[in-house]
């Protein structure tokens, strides 16, 4: 009887995240600087011109490791949108956000590259642009509009915007703060739900507020 073989990944998708991963980890421990597509190349055991074949520069590698790393934690766009056209209400999709939000800020590579980014950021504030387009700003466009969706036309985009600032800036508050300086311990699962709720419920007030607001003018 012939045997069936199971196909993988195609080569060009491995190699992919051969590349993707090795850059992760040259990022890591040398910084944005000291990895070069050369380093990458031998690291991922590909060609330079391989690597190229993926990514036209270091900057798009770059940014497209941030974005592999907050997709891990369900933080991408799709993931977002979905959740907010689903049966969730607004302050269960925020619960869902901000769980895999502080999941992602303790965990310990999105720490590490927290701490690359401030250590270059002076010499190369290019290398912090690229990081918070690719992470920060990207999550906060998209939770945005999540908000703006729940508010049925009641909130403006610039509100929603707000919101979402407001939200991730309550998540993170001291704590954050605490984990870049080594002086906080992660937080547990059930530290996290209640953090989380507490931040949820007090974004979940200002939405109430904005959007009956609204419908008084």
């Amino acid at each position: 009887m012939a045997t069936i073989k199971k196909q993988g990944r195609p080569k060009s998708e491995e190699k992919y995240h051969l590349i993707l991963h090795a850059a992760s980890c040259l990022f890591l421990k040398e910084g944005f600087a000291s990895t070069s597509m050369d380093t990458v190349a031998k690291a991922s055991g590909v060609s330079k011109q391989t690597v190229y074949s993926h990514f036209e520069s270091k900057d798009a590698l770059f940014k497209a490791a941030i974005s592999s790393k907050c997709r891990s934690y369900q933080l991408d766009t799709q993931q977002l949108i979905d959740a907010s056209l689903g049966s969730l209400s607004l302050f269960e999709c925020l619960q869902k956000v901000g769980c895999q939000f502080v999941r992602l800020l303790q965990d310990p590579e999105a720490i590490a590259i927290f701490r690359v980014i401030i250590a270059e950021a002076v010499n190369s504030p290019h290398v912090a642009t690229l990081f918070y387009q690719a992470g920060p700003e990207a999550s906060l466009a998209t939770l945005s509009t999540v908000i703006e969706k729940f508010g049925q036309g009641s909130l403006s985009a610039d509100v929603a915007q707000q919101l979402a600032v407001d939200y991730c800036a309550l998540l993170k508050g001291e704590y954050h703060t605490m984990m870049l300086c080594g002086i906080q311990s992660p937080l547990t699962e059930d530290e996290i739900t209640a953090h989380v709720d507490c931040a949820a419920e007090k974004i979940l007030l200002l939405f109430t507020h904005y959007t009956q607001q609204s419908g008084e003018n």
